[in-house]
């Protein structure tokens, strides 16, 4: 995070602490926080790779926060019913690297940390992520290689919860009908056919969403949609295009994403949401 928009936040932290208390209060109930990541690997944090060393001390600001854990689904459920506890949190991570697998989800499984995977499903055939195409063959070979097939499903069995991150990873918005339909219905039922189990979740790719991409997210059997548009989930926000931010490698990121103070920045969100992919 940019050291000027880190000092706005921690300004209207003390804002956005009381902001929550009062309208948790009077709404009389409780708000659910999404957070997620892409990869988790290395020693450093840069770009979409978190450090795994970072990624304990982003684990440990949850721990100490107070963060009720929940499975994403009965999260969603939970949060349409009213019954979630406070400081509820779900844990998401995007594409489907196999460093989430093996890195990332033996970490969380020690912790008994519920986690989904939002997968690409067209990876599944061996083909890489264009945007990574950029890096060494040495570096893609390892630290950007996506999940095989076996190893979702191996990681599945342990418990990790597995998403839909389409079929592709196109920008939705600028899909025709038809594209976007098999985007969205092909995806869940490559995964559904891999896992032996109903697929309800997706991530919109890099946050792209309208209505028209969650009109069709619902037409296609999806319960639980994920967008990037920063903030606390209420009650009154659709579940079929939730709030979710990605966190940073400074924990101190993270607590001010737990307290709401980076939510003044959502109209940023929104904006690239509907106008273009933000990378």
């Amino acid at each position: 995070m940019r050291p000027g928009t880190r000092a706005v936040a921690t300004v209207v932290r003390p804002v956005a602490l009381a902001h929550r208390t009062i309208a948790g209060t009077l709404v009389g109930s409780r708000g659910l926080t999404l957070v997620g990541w892409h990869r988790v690997d290395g020693r450093t944090s840069d770009g979409l790779s978190t450090g795994v060393d970072d990624f304990r001390r982003h684990l440990d600001v949850l721990q100490r926060w107070g963060a009720r854990v929940l499975p994403l689904e009965e999260a969603a459920a939970r949060l349409r019913a009213g019954t979630l506890p406070e400081r509820a949190v779900a844990l998401t991570f995007d594409d489907g690297y196999a460093s989430v697998v093996d890195t990332a989800w033996p970490i969380l499984r020690d912790r008994g940390l519920p986690t989904t995977l939002f997968v690409v499903s067209g990876i599944l055939d061996g083909l890489r992520f264009a945007w990574d195409a950029h890096e060494s063959a040495a570096c893609r070979s390892e630290r950007l290689r996506p999940a095989t097939a076996d190893e979702l499903v191996a990681a599945a069995q342990e418990g990790l919860d597995i998403g839909s991150h389409t079929v592709s990873h196109p920008w939705l918005p600028a899909l025709d009908d038809a594209d976007l339909r098999r985007e969205l219905v092909d995806s869940r039922a490559a995964l559904e056919d891999l896992l032996g189990r109903p697929v309800r979740s997706v991530a919109y790719p890099t946050g792209g969403w309208d209505p028209r991409v969650r009109a069709a997210a619902v037409a296609a059997g999806y319960t639980v949609g994920i967008t990037v548009d920063r903030g606390l989930n209420t009650d009154a926000v659709h579940p079929l295009s939730l709030r979710r931010a990605f966190v940073p490698s400074d924990p101190a990121d993270l607590r001010h994403i737990l307290d709401g103070a980076y939510t003044f920045l959502r109209p940023l969100d929104r904006w690239r949401s509907r106008g273009g992919p933000a990378w």
